[in-house]
């Protein structure tokens, strides 16, 4: 088996943390890891660009949710350099949450971002069963650390990003479409809906998993990227 350079790519206000579990198993089996920094740019054309101007010639992008949306971007850009693509629990679709998202914009600004995280987000995101202490003060440290700034950035990026539902079909590598059968921010069907788009894409659906697979089943995750890094085309 080849060993390849791999970028992960993380969600809305998380870091490479969010992928801690995954970096290991793979640096086991000698493959490359490296983080993807979401943090330069307001836009999801100029937040690829920012990966790629520091991304080997060739390499596997794996991005959950936000990640996984810059991930498309990125065989937008640069198809030519994408090894292997996994998009987990993500969306190909244009935003549909403006509104939703202006209003917790505005409560950031006034200082409250730690209760948008604690009534908006944080709830959202894993399987009841998942909702450990430890991975909520995870999610919460990782937005804490990335601050104000960073939530407007990635907001404003989210909201304006249009769809990649043409960029599937061009996908010409590898790939892996992953999500929990219990995510509510991503579910299922547009999952099925992405993987049915991709030539030769493999689905994953993971029982007693919500939007943050790599978090609440590690093992799973870790096993089916093991599995896309080995296929070749």
């Amino acid at each position: 088996m080849s060993r390849s350079s791999c970028i992960f790519l993380p969600g809305f206000m998380c870091d490479g943390r969010l992928f801690d579990a995954q970096k290991r198993a793979l640096e086991v089996h000698g493959h490359a890891c490296m983080d993807g920094v979401l943090t330069s740019a307001e836009t999801i054309e100029g937040l690829a660009a920012a990966v790629l101007h520091t991304a080997p010639e060739t390499f596997a992008v794996i991005g959950l949710s936000m990640g996984g949306i810059v991930a498309l971007e990125l065989v937008r850009q640069a198809p030519q350099r994408i090894s292997h693509i996994a998009l987990l629990n993500t969306t190909h679709r244009a935003d549909r949450a403006g509104a939703k998202r202006m209003a917790q914009l505005e409560r950031v600004n006034r200082g409250e971002l730690s209760l948008v995280l604690r009534d908006e987000l944080k709830p959202m995101y894993m399987h009841p069963s998942n909702r450990l202490p430890d991975r909520l003060e995870l999610l919460s440290g990782m937005a804490e650390a990335l601050g104000e700034r960073v939530f407007e950035q990635q907001t404003k990026a989210l909201m304006q990003r249009s769809a990649y539902t043409e960029t599937l079909a061009e996908i010409a590598c590898p790939s892996l479409v992953l999500t929990g059968e219990d995510d509510t921010v991503c579910p299922p069907d547009l999952h099925h809906e992405i993987a049915k788009a991709i030539p030769e894409a493999r689905l994953t659906l993971i029982p007693q998993c919500g939007h943050l697979s790599t978090l609440e089943q590690p093992e799973m995750v870790s096993e089916a990227l093991l599995d896309l890094l080995a296929r070749q085309l």
